[in-house]
């Protein structure tokens, strides 16, 4: 049996987009998208608070270290500028 997984739905309307969070079973995932839905797996959470202080970056490289991975992997950096860039628009 597997877990269920924090996922996003995005919903868009005639002028906006929504996300909603929610958990579901894996299995579930691929069916959704075959039927149009856009569904995202999410892999880490980063509170408002950080970003309203300009910490993401130094967020995530306490991340990776809590979690054993490489901090200095490039791929991150555009990560997080688009996490701030989309808070802030």
């Amino acid at each position: 049996m597997m877990g269920k997984k924090l996922l996003s739905i995005t919903v868009k309307g005639k002028h906006k987009r929504w996300c909603f969070n929610f958990y579901a079973a894996p299995k579930y995932i691929q069916e959704w998208r075959d039927d149009g839905l856009e569904i995202d797996e999410i892999c880490n959470t980063i509170p408002e608070w950080v970003v309203n202080f300009k910490l993401v970056k130094q967020w995530v490289f306490l991340q990776d270290l809590f979690n054993f991975k490489n901090p200095f992997t490039a791929s991150k950096r555009n990560t997080i500028k688009e996490v701030e860039d989309e808070y802030h628009d």
